[in-house]
Parts: C-alpha cells; structure tokens; sequence
C-alpha cells in the first residue's frame, strides 16, 4: 500500500508536466521502425578510440546498449543492460556493479568506467547504476589496455550519462512499480540557456523489499551537466555526478546442502558430494539483522576542447571521485553435517576510497603523403588513495528454517584472536602514461589503426594487524607497455572487414588490494588475435556484426610442480569462441534485437594448494554459450506494441576444480506497451516461467546467488 501511495503521489507531480507537454512522444520509435535504433555502426566510438572513429572504424567488437533500448526492454539496472549485450554474463551480487564475465575472462580482467573515467580499483568503485541516468552503455570486447591502462585484458564497459546538449529543450519522466514493492521513478531534461550555454539534470530513486524475507534497498543518483561554448573553438563541458545505495540485510545467496536434509531438493547445482538447492529455504534470509552495506560517491569533471585549427584539435579532461563503502554482514554461510545447523562467518569492511585523474592529449585530422590520417597523442596522470578497515570472525549457527539471526557481534581481539581478523590498510597508486594513436588510410577503403601505451604505476601499501600489533610497509613499481595494431576493409560502403592483435596487462590481483607477495611478481600479459565483419544492408533495415577472437593470458599465479608449496608465475589462461549481434526492422511493424556467443575457456596451466592440477578445467562463472532474442510487434489498429525477451545463459562451475556445476538457463519476458495519449503505459512480465536459476556465484562453491522468480511490473515513461 505504502508503495502505491508513492506512486500515485509520483505520477501526480509528474502529470502536469506531461498534460502541458507537446503531444510528440518518441518513445515509440525504436520499438518499431525502419531503421535499427540510432544506427549504431556509424555512430561515434569514443570507448573505443580517442580518434574520433565511429564504430565501422574500429577493428574491435563494440556493442553499445543505448537508453531506446534499456527502455524498450525494461532494462532498470546497469547489471541487466550488461546481460543485454552479446556474450557478457553479469550475476547481481550485492554492492558491486555487477560481476561480469566475457569473453572468458572475469574480475581485474575487466575495467569499468563512468563516463570515460576509470577509477583504479573500478571494479568495486562503480555500483549497480539505474539505466535512467544513462544514455547507453558501451562494450568494448577485448584487450583494451592501451585505452585505459593495465586491467582491461578481457575488454572495458563504459556507462555514459546523459548529458547537456546545445540547441535542445527536452524532457523524460519516468514511474515504475512492481512485484517485491518495488518502486522506480525518474525525471530529468536539457534546457537551453542559450545558443552558447545549456543544462542538463538527471534525477532517479527506486526502492524494493526483495523477493527474499527482509532484504530492503533503495539507491538515488543525480547527474548534472553544463556545456558552455563560449566562441568558435572552444567547448567547456563541467559535470557532476552523486550516487548512493543502502542496503539492509541483504541476500548473499543461497547455500546447498544434503539431500536427505532438503525438504523441496533441487538438481540446480550438480556434483558428485550430494549436495542439493532447498527450494523450501530460498526465500529465507540468513544474514544478521542488523546487517549493513550502503555507498556514497560523488564524481566531478571538466572537460575543455579547443579548435586549435581545422586541422589539430585539444582536449583536456579533469576528474576527482571521493567515495564511502561499507559491508557489515553475516556473507557467507555453510551446511555443518554434525550439527545440522547453518554456520556463519561475518565480515565488515570499510571504504575510503579517493582519486583524481587528468588526462590531456593532441589530436590531428588531415592529410599525410596524399591520404587521410588521424592522430592522437597524450599523457595521463592520476592518483589513488584508498584506506580500508576490515574486519573478520563468526556468529552464531542459525537453523534452516526457523534461524534466530542475532546481531552483529563485537570483533575485538579476545573475541577473534589470530592474525588477520582485523586489519587496517592504506594502499596510494599513482599512475603516469603517455599514449599514442593512428589511423592511416592507406587506400579510399583501406583503414590502419594503431596505438601504443606506457604506464608507470607506483603502488605503496601500509598494513596494520590490530590483534598481533604487526606493521608493515611496501612498495613496487610497474611499467608495462599495452598496444594494438589493426586493419578495416571497405567491402562495400556499409560492410567492413576488420582483424587486429593486440598486447595487454592486467596485475595478478587488483592493485588496492594486492598483498606483499603478489605484489613482487610482474604483471600477467596478455595477448589476442580478432577478425569480423560489420555490415549493414537491407537498405540499412538490419545491422549485423560477427567477430571470432582467440585471447591467451600468460603467467597467473600458480604453483612450482617440483614445490607445490611455492607460489610462481607460470600459469596459463585462453578462451576462444564467436560473437553475432544483430538488429533488424523487419518491417515497418516488426522489429528483432538478437545476440550469441559461443566460447571455450580454459586454464591451460593451474597448479594449485597440494600440487593438485586444474589444467583443462574452464574458470568458474563463465558460461559457454549465451543466446538471447528480442522482438517487437506494432499492432496497426490500435496503438499497441507485443513483445518478447528470451535470454539463454548456458552452465558454469563455481570452483577452480569443476566440481559444481550450475545448470543452463532460459529465462523469458514479455510485456505489452500502449502508447497513449500521455505517455507510454508498458506491462512487463518477468521470468514469466518462474525458472529457478542461479546467475552467479561469488563466495564459497556451495554458495550461489539465485535469481528473481517470476515478477510483473507496471511502468509509465513520457518524453516531453
């Protein structure tokens, strides 16, 4: 009820602007068109090259959800719009942006970045986003290090924010409210203060009880901009952006147990120890009650790009991040086979996490020896400092379906004696590279591209045992050298071939939380080879892009044959496989989005703890196979659009060693939009199936987190 009160009182501040607003809505224009949605090959690729090529250009994979999309789909979190994109698998885990896999590789082996900046550490900096601030996501697919430095091994998602446009006076609104009391709303716009000046705010909150017992959450975020051209030549773009999520008690996911002790036993996770999914449980929360985890993080950029000439342009872009995180949960959670009880550790964990970049470069577009040549050159420099306190012990054991789950207990050194169980650190990385870049056409149709990065990282790390009273101090220097070099064919004026090799780094833990012994090994290289097809044809109604790559990583952390006690670089990681993405207007009514990627991962060379060896074995969370289809049909008669999602995620193990093994999932959508006369009404049906899948698994191997059963949402958007 308190959720329908909300609601009505949203839709009630939102109606006037909507009444008065001009009766031209295009929400309705990338449901069914003739075109695929913003022609998305000739748009701009700035994820993936600071030389100004679009996306035909690029002799890699980019995919780019755009916010027609997000809308189109129901897309409401940046974890769902990652999963819209071909062959990337992101599980919900909590208070992270989403754990993703692609391209066989997972963790530090991609970066994340907000609005072109990556924060060091991205990987726990950016969190689940709401899609209404965004304008799309970009997914650059494979080594893209020599963009964004070491860490980018398996590819690098950007989140662009909407942001301020000239010449434009535009609105959105947006209100949601589904099963689990759900409630979503936005509302944002673009004024024009001038011919030389506009502004643009974008505001959104959502809110839900969750589908397991007493899981609360509610996030906010604000995006700002201010574009000023104050002459010709000159563009100032000052932005600033705020986030913020809490979390109480939240779901950390499920835990298997014996057969004979489930009572509803399910073969989801399949291994050979008889351990099972109790679907009479999953719906119970284990954590404390009192259980914590929130964020706050503020972003503030500048951006300043000067026409020097027709020919050289410069850019200079300043970003300052400032972020407060924090974990205080009972996470992870084991059967024990004598007691019959669940056993609980807990964690807390604070951020404080700090950090700046400036990044200025030179760009040149013009002739060289009689052809088109475009140049990039610049240098980069940013700072890290990043303090954590962390905190480790247990509570009480709960029962499973009747748990008293208690508060969380005081972690002190008489409580939880032993080294590690409370630690303070303070981790400072600075950052300075120069880059290069070209495009060269060697022919009318004939494209090369290259480009090169040098980076010199100087990590310092203080640690502080609280129980032992132990210090310690360390440091190391880093200075890896990422490029590319590739190759776009004009087949045709709207079908490029293209091939590219690429050389990349990635540390063999995240540099934040790199301990003193991984931090004296070199970081892991990585190298890869890719070549596809862009086309677009049908006068222009189908847009199709197919891309086969091989990406091999050399030297992870594994352990000496002859010493199995001694930890070496020696290991190896490959993954192989195929992409297709395709979106097609069909017709004038009919219009299909559908994705696939098939891939083999596997350790090559992974010898662990006890001399066992894994080689052969695929790494954990990484599906195989991942199809998914969207279609879209328009009624004539009647202002009404069908459509559908079907997503198909195949299975993945939990563990290095392969011993459980998750099963495939298919998992469908459906809804029905009515375009009215003020605004667009969509009713979405979610997991209409009610399959019972997990989509990740990121604590013990027993432990998988398991996605939303069937839910049903009802949202209103109107653009004005």
């Amino acid at each position: 009820m308190k959720s329908l009160l909300l609601t009505a009182t949203a839709l009630t501040a939102l109606s006037p602007a909507l009444a008065y607003a001009d009766d031209a809505t295009n929400l309705d224009e990338f449901i069914v068109t003739g075109r695929p949605s913003a022609l998305v090959l000739d748009a701009p690729a700035p994820a993936a090259s600071r030389l100004g090529l679009t996306n035909r250009e690029v002799p890699a994979t980019l995919d780019v959800v755009t916010q027609q999309r997000m809308q189109a789909e129901g897309l409401r979190t940046s974890v769902e719009a990652f999963n819209a994109a071909p062959g990337v698998n992101s599980g919900t885990l909590p208070g992270s942006v989403g754990v993703t896999s692609m391209r066989g590789f997972t963790s530090t082996a991609i970066a994340y970045l907000f609005d072109g900046v990556r924060v060091t550490g991205s990987n726990s900096a950016i969190r689940n986003t709401d899609t209404f601030n965004l304008e799309r996501i970009e997914v650059l697919k494979g080594p893209a290090s020599v963009l964004y430095g070491e860490g980018a091994l398996a590819g690098a998602i950007n989140l662009v924010p909407k942001r301020a446009r000239l010449g434009e006076n535009s609105g959105e609104g947006l209100v949601s409210l589904g099963s689990f009391d759900t409630l979503r709303a936005g509302l944002g716009g673009n004024l024009a203060l001038s011919d030389t000046a506009a502004l643009r705010a974008d505001a959104s909150f959502s809110r839900s009880s969750g589908w397991v017992d007493d899981t609360d959450s509610l996030t906010g975020a604000l995006t700002a901009s201010l574009v000023l051209k104050p002459t010709d030549r000159l563009t100032l773009t000052l932005s600033g952006d705020y986030s913020h999520d809490d979390y109480s008690t939240a779901y950390f996911g499920s835990t298997l147990v014996p057969l004979a002790a489930a009572r509803d036993p399910s073969g989801l996770v399949r291994n050979s120890q008889g351990l099972v999914l109790d679907k009479d449980t999953i719906r119970t929360n284990y954590n404390v009650e009192d259980g914590e985890m929130n964020s706050t993080a503020w972003q503030l950029r500048v951006r300043a790009d000067y026409q020097l000439s027709d020919r050289w342009t410069l850019s200079n872009e300043l970003a300052g991040y400032t972020a407060d995180r924090l974990w205080k949960n009972s996470e992870d959670v084991s059967f024990n086979t004598v007691s019959g009880l669940l056993d609980r550790s807990t964690t807390l964990i604070a951020h404080d996490h700090d950090y700046w970049v400036n990044r200025a470069y030179a760009a040149f577009d013009g002739p060289l020896a009689g052809r088109r040549n475009r140049f990039t050159l610049g240098a980069e420099y940013s700072d890290t400092h990043f303090v954590t306190r962390r905190r480790f012990g247990v509570t009480t054991p709960v029962d499973r379906f009747d748990p008293v789950r208690g508060r969380f207990p005081e972690v002190t050194a008489q409580n939880f004696p032993g080294a590690g169980n409370r630690v303070d650190w303070v981790s400072d990385a600075t950052v300075a590279a120069i880059f290069a870049e070209n495009a060269f056409n060697l022919t009318g149709k004939w494209l090369l591209v290259g480009g090169v990065r040098y980076d010199h990282v100087e990590l310092e790390r203080q640690t502080l045992d609280l129980n032992t009273g132990a210090a310690a101090a360390f440091g190391q220097d880093y200075d890896p050298i990422s490029w590319r070099i590739g190759t776009v064919y004009d087949l045709a004026p709207k079908t490029q071939l293209y091939a590219q090799f690429s050389h990349a780094v990635t540390p063999v833990s995240t540099f934040l939380f790199i301990n003193a012994a991984n931090a004296k090994f070199d970081l892991s290289a990585g190298e890869a080879v890719e070549a596809g097809v862009k086309t677009s044809f049908w006068n222009d109604r189908i847009d199709l892009t197919a891309a086969a790559y091989h990406i091999v990583q050399d030297d992870i952390l594994t352990r000496d044959p002859a010493n199995p006690a001694l930890t070496i670089q020696g290991g190896k990681q490959s993954s192989r496989g195929v992409e297709i993405s395709l979106s097609a207007a069909l017709t004038e009514q009919l219009r299909i989005d559908a994705g696939a990627a098939v891939l083999e991962s596997r350790f090559d060379t992974l010898i662990e703890a006890g001399g066992v060896d894994r080689s052969g074995n695929r790494p954990p969370n990484v599906p195989e196979q991942m199809f998914d289809v969207s279609a879209y049909y328009s009624l004539r008669a009647i202002p009404i659009t069908l459509g559908a999602t079907v997503r198909y995620d195949g299975d993945f193990y939990t563990n290095n060693a392969n011993t459980y093994r998750v099963a495939a999932r298919t998992v469908v959508d459906a809804q029905v939009s009515w375009r009215a006369p003020f605004g667009q009404l969509t009713l979405r049906g979610r997991n209409l199936f009610d399959e019972l899948y997990a989509d990740w698994s990121g604590y013990g191997a027993t432990q998988v987190y398991l996605g939303a059963p069937r839910s049903v949402d009802l949202t209103l958007t109107r653009s004005f």
